[in-house]
C-alpha cells in the first residue's frame, strides 16, 4: 500500500487479542504507522517499563463488564480475539468463547459509538478447513461468492461474527470489515508447517495449497483501520502465491477432480482469491514461501531471510 493512499490521520485503535500471533502483528503495524494503540488480551499485563507506547489492558472481553470498560472513546476497533482453531479445546467452549466476545465487544461498541469494526474472521466460514467430512471447496479459486458452509464449532462461531458484524452496521450506521484469512504462517513456523506439502506432492488442502504471511495480513487489517468502506463487506486474505509454487489448474484437475477452476492470473496462483480486498483497500501481500524456504521445503539461511 502506497503512501499516498493511506489516510495518515493518527487514529486510537483498540486491538483485541493483542497477544496472538494476528493481534502482535497488527499492533506493531498500527503502532508503526503512527497510531495511538490499546492492546488488550488475556494475559496479565507487564508493569515493567519496556519502551513501548503501546498501552495494555487486561481484559476478558466474553464478560460484558470487560467488554464495556475497554470498548470505548477509540476510532476504531481491529477484534482478533478468540479460540483460534478448534483442535485444543472442546467444541462447545470454541462457538461460545468466540461468540460470547465478539457480540460483547460489538454491542459494547454500539454501546459507546465506535464508528469502524475491523473483525478477524476466517476461510473457516466456507466449511472446508475444519471439516467434519470429506468437503472441498466447489469451485477454485474461492472468492467472496462461495456459499457460507460452515459446520463445525469453530466456521461457525466466525459467520456468526460476521453477523454480527451485520447487525452492528445495521443498528449504528457505522462501518465494518470482516477479513477472512486462509491458513496464517509466522516466519518461525513455515518450515514445520509446510514441509509435509513437500515431501508428499500428493498431499490434498481443503483450501487448495493457499496461506498468508503473518505480516501480510496485518497490512490488510491496517489498511482496514486507515480506508474504511462503508457498510459491512466481507474480504477473503491469502498469500500471491500456493504452497510449493504449483501449477494449481494442473494440481486441482489431479487431486481434487470435479472442481471447476476459473481462469488464473498466474501459474502457481493461490487458490483464494483476494481481489477484493485489494480493490477496497489498496493492499496486495508482499511475501511467499520463498521468502523462508527452498524449492524443496529446506529453510533458508538467515542471511537469505534477512
Amino acid at each position: 500500500m502506497s503512501t499516498r493512499d493511506r489516510n495518515s490521520t493518527p487514529q486510537r485503535v483498540l486491538v483485541t487479542g493483542a497477544r496472538g500471533k494476528v493481534g502482535a502483528a497488527t499492533v506493531a503495524a498500527l503502532a508503526g504507522a503512527g497510531h495511538e494503540v490499546i492492546a488488550t488480551d488475556l494475559g496479565r499485563p507487564k508493569y515493567d517499563a519496556d519502551g513501548s507506547n503501546v498501552r495494555y489492558v487486561q481484559a476478558d472481553l466474553a464478560q460484558p463488564g470487560d467488554a464495556f470498560a475497554i470498548v470505548r472513546d477509540v476510532d476504531a476497533v481491529v477484534h482478533a480475539a478468540g479460540i483460534p482453531e478448534p483442535t485444543r479445546n472442546v467444541a462447545h467452549t470454541v462457538f461460545l468463547t468466540n461468540v460470547a466476545a465478539t457480540f460483547a465487544v460489538l454491542e459494547a461498541a454500539t454501546a459507546n459509538r465506535v464508528p469502524r469494526v475491523v473483525n478477524l474472521s476466517s476461510d473457516s466460514v466456507t466449511g472446508m478447513t475444519w471439516a467434519h467430512a470429506p468437503f472441498e471447496g466447489l469451485r477454485c479459486p474461492i472468492d467472496e461468492t462461495h456459499p457460507e458452509l460452515a459446520h463445525d464449532a469453530y466456521g461457525l462461531s466466525k459467520r456468526v461474527g460476521e453477523m454480527l458484524c451485520e447487525a452492528f452496521v445495521t443498528r449504528t450506521g457505522g462501518s465494518a470489515v470482516s477479513v477472512r484469512p486462509t491458513w496464517v504462517l509466522t516466519a518461525d513456523t513455515y518450515a514445520s508447517n509446510l514441509r509435509p506439502f513437500f515431501d508428499d506432492p500428493d498431499l490434498t488442502s481443503a483450501v487448495f495449497w493457499s496461506y498468508i504471511d503473518v505480516d501480510d495480513l496485518a497490512d490488510l487489517l491496517l489498511a482496514c483501520v486507515e480506508r474504511p468502506n462503508g457498510g459491512h463487506e466481507t474480504v477473503f486474505a491469502a498469500a500471491a502465491d500456493n504452497i510449493g509454487g504449483r501449477d494449481l489448474a494442473k494440481e486441482i484437475t489431479r487431486l481434487h477432480p470435479g472442481v471447476p477452476v476459473a481462469p488464473l492470473s498466474r501459474t502457481d496462483d493461490s487458490g483464494i482469491d483476494s481481489g477484493k480486498a485489494e480493490a477496497l483497500f489498496g493492499w496486495s501481500p508482499r511475501r511467499s514461501w520463498r521468502n523462508y524456504l527452498d524449492d524443496k521445503g529446506n529453510p533458508l539461511a538467515a542471511e537469505a531471510t534477512s
